[in-house]
């Protein structure tokens, strides 16, 4: 079974002891757990660091999950789930505890979506267990070491892309396990990368690196596209970043980065619209 994709999207939501007012999923009774929308939810954000029944992973087993917790308290958890631990929140801050040094990115899922990951969670308990549906192509947290490691060394510059075009460290900023990527971290052109996978899933990640569709990437790319394994390894190596939800450093003055990744993308949009003016003229 395809693992699917990262998010740790319900990090903390498993105790010891019930708690009043526990949520339960009505409709479930006979229902295929493995047919329903949660399903696909889970397997896409959750299924890398969670199992239903087979025992923590990186973070707790979430079978039984329903009868635990209230709806109303895995809702507010699992969309900030910093808050809750930072509240003081005597649930959150004992598994935060247990799961030392993860903590999962917020997780803004809508009410329907909620809904649907509490009725897969109470059939997978009816059940006794559920793995992960399979959900189609190969996802980035199934990334090999090697594939991270190339991943990486695309990311900050180390391994040229085979068309060309800018390393991603050059806009980009990204935490790793040593600290930020690159000599002095990465550029402030572009959004910090740490959690992409954890926001956008596999599904937005997927086609943003194959499409580069927006107007400073398609300007800076649209001659150089990614091949298909550069955005599998850079794909692998941003599931793999987002693993440790904790917060990047920022240190780090990112000035002449940003002055540096800047003048780097203007070079390359400039090149890129003289490429098409003398292709027009000729």
């Amino acid at each position: 079974m395809n693992p699917a994709a990262f998010s740790i999207v319900v990090l903390s939501l498993v105790g010891t002891a019930a708690s009043p007012g526990a949520s339960s999923a009505s409709g479930t009774t006979g229902a295929n757990p493995d047919l329903m929308p949660g399903a696909v939810i889970f397997s896409q954000r959750c299924s890398t660091c969670h199992n239903i029944g087979s025992g923590p992973k990186i973070g707790p087993d979430l079978l039984g999950v329903t009868a635990r917790r209230t709806k109303g308290w895995i809702a507010k958890f699992v969309r900030d789930p910093g808050a809750a631990i930072d509240g003081g929140d005597p649930i959150a801050r004992e598994l935060a505890a247990r799961f030392a040094g993860i903590r999962m990115p917020a997780q803004p899922l809508t009410d329907d979506e909620l809904e649907q990951v509490l009725a897969y969670f109470a059939a997978c308990a009816t059940r006794g267990s559920c793995l992960p549906v399979a959900t189609g192509p190969k996802w980035g947290t199934d990334a090999t070491e090697d594939e991270i490691a190339r991943g990486r060394d695309l990311f900050i510059g180390r391994r040229r892309l085979q068309r060309g075009g800018a390393p991603c460290f050059a806009c980009h900023n990204a935490r790793s396990a040593t600290g930020n990527e690159g000599l002095m971290g990465g550029g402030t052109l572009g959004p910090d990368l740490t959690f992409a996978y954890a926001r956008m899933g596999e599904k937005g990640l997927a086609p943003a690196l194959d499409q580069m569709a927006t107007p400073v990437m398609s300007a800076v790319y649209g001659a150089c596209r990614l091949d298909a394994d550069e955005q599998y390894a850079l794909k692998g190596y941003l599931a793999h970043l987002a693993r440790d939800g904790t917060t990047p450093p920022r240190e780090r003055d990112f000035f002449l980065l940003g002055l540096e990744g800047t003048a780097l993308v203007l070079g390359l949009v400039t090149l890129s619209s003289w490429r098409k003016r003398r292709g027009a003229s000729s």
